[in-house]
């Protein structure tokens, strides 16, 4: 039923006098805690309207909910301690409470402290519930949860994944993560950089050309979205105080990307842009099968010539005066001219924690590696790049990465596996951690984002063991991202690591 029917229903039953009760949730694998919850919901008034959390908004990790909302609703609406049952379109509560305004508004014990919520709802429930004369209540019922059923029951994860969370879960609990968060929230990031605009051109492949090997295709929607540095940049804001984005940019041949690039920027970042005379804006157009989401073709706008010496003055003046007061500095390195020697020897002489990633890409193969850096803190590469980067087609990754730590001296590294998960040592061990998610949408920019989120928790002295842990649940989470439609949030992954923990 929808809620604005379900109000409709209530008008003749609140001139009656009576109460109404209104339950919000995901109910993912509906058990006796729920039973339990309803059932002491009820007691607070005459009738009980449940409305749960569509599919889409079920911010519990890549692999949830595990039953769909049209199969939460119906499971829900079998229970004779319901009288109303809504399907919630809407990221928050707020709507439906709005809709229903109800005398009591009930949640379960575990959301009484308001202050451990990491997504603020609560707090908003509460007061617009109180907005139109309602109260929020809570019941106090065994407790079960519906992630730890679903863990333990119905998870699809390897062996391997279930045996390393089994291990994480033995040495650190959800109030730990947020409690690290907290603290990383505090710092101040300087962000170096090459912009990388992804456009993404969709197309309906109807069939090959009759006279030529040629795909002929119908031109569907463009989507355009913030790659490279800018990327890193927005996965980074929404963890920390403040981030200084330093960059470069230019005009393209056909357009210019500068109101594109501030429009796509988290409101935390501060951008010192230096504008490049003959250097475009690096544009990457991907031509994408929009059905199956194949790339079908890429074409490169880019000049690979040397930055104008007086661009590079310019890089090396913002970074001087931005890097006074900072915590860490980030280098994403995409091999596209804003890493230049004056600037790498800038940086590792002045930055107070060093986090590098040197990527290898089609314009760049071979020539932008790792070991141009002889000082950093910490590195995130994937494992062709470690290859790559010490000039060897073969090798295990653990002596590739041991040998990368001791020519970069650094103190900690990740190498991502691509299938095989991660990577991560520091100079005393090594933890190999399995990938939490193996459905995948999209795997550009997911090691970005696993760089983002890792040089944070390194840079905070994080136990690589942790890293591991929040970095694959950042991958699980980036790869279910289109491109960089999207960037990580702190309040998705801190709900991400609850349900893996539960």
């Amino acid at each position: 039923m929808k809620l604005d029917d379900i109000a409709l229903h209530l008008e003749n039953a609140i001139e009656e006098g009576k109460k109404v009760v209104h339950c919000h949730g995901c109910f993912d694998l509906l058990h006796h805690g729920h039973i339990k919850h309803f059932e002491a919901a009820k007691k607070f008034g005459d009738i009980l309207v449940v409305s749960l959390t569509e599919d889409r908004h079920v911010n519990k990790g890549p692999d949830r909910p595990f039953f769909n909302h049209n199969i939460r609703a119906q499971n829900i609406a079998a229970l004779e301690v319901v009288d109303y049952v809504a399907i919630n379109y809407h990221p928050t509560a707020i709507t439906a409470i709005e809709a229903i305004k109800p005398n009591f508004f009930v949640k379960g014990q575990d959301y009484k402290n308001i202050d451990e919520d990491v997504t603020g709802g609560i707090l908003l429930e509460k007061n617009e519930v109180e907005k139109h004369g309602g109260q929020l209540v809570f019941t106090e019922e065994v407790q079960f949860s519906s992630s730890h059923l679903i863990n333990k029951f119905f998870d699809q994860k390897d062996e391997t994944a279930k045996e390393f969370l089994s291990e994480i879960k033995g040495n650190y609990n959800h109030k730990h993560f947020v409690s690290m968060f907290d603290e990383i929230s505090k710092k101040k990031v300087l962000i170096v950089g090459d912009i990388i605009m992804d456009a993404y051109q969709f197309v309906n492949p109807i069939g090959k050309a009759s006279k030529s090997p040629t795909i002929t295709a119908t031109q569907e929607n463009l989507e355009v979205y913030a790659g490279g540095v800018l990327a890193v940049a927005n996965h980074v804001a929404d963890f920390v105080d403040e981030v200084i984005l330093v960059t470069t940019f230019g005009e393209n041949r056909d357009q210019s990307y500068w109101e594109t690039i501030q429009d796509n920027l988290h409101d935390k970042v501060k951008l010192i842009a230096i504008e490049t005379p003959n250097h475009p804006t690096v544009v990457k157009s991907r031509i994408i099968s929009k059905v199956f989401r194949h790339k079908l073709f890429e074409i490169i706008e880019i000049n690979q010539q040397p930055l104008e010496g007086e661009v590079e003055e310019k890089l090396l003046e913002a970074l001087n005066s931005s890097i006074k007061e900072i915590d860490l500095c980030l280098v994403a390195d995409f091999g596209h001219g804003v890493l230049t020697e004056r600037v790498i020897r800038l940086l590792q002489q002045k930055a107070p924690y060093l986090a590098v990633n040197a990527q290898t890409n089609s314009a760049n193969l071979g020539y932008n590696l790792l070991t141009k850096y002889s000082a950093c803190n910490y590195f995130s590469i994937d494992k062709a790049e470690a290859h790559l980067a010490l000039h060897e087609r073969q090798g295990d990754i653990m002596s590739l990465q041991k040998r990368l730590m001791e020519l970069t001296n650094s103190e900690c590294s990740s190498v991502t596996l691509g299938v095989n998960g991660t990577s991560v040592m520091d100079k005393d061990d090594r933890v190999v951690s399995p990938i939490f998610n193996t459905d995948v949408v999209d795997t550009i920019g997911a090691g970005d984002a696993y760089l983002s989120i890792t040089s944070l928790l390194a840079q905070h002295g994080a136990s690589i063991q942790e890293i591991a842990f929040v970095g694959n649940a950042v991958g699980a989470l980036a790869v279910k991202i289109i491109g960089n439609k999207s960037y990580i949030q702190r309040t998705d992954l801190l709900k991400y690591l609850k349900t893996l923990l539960a």
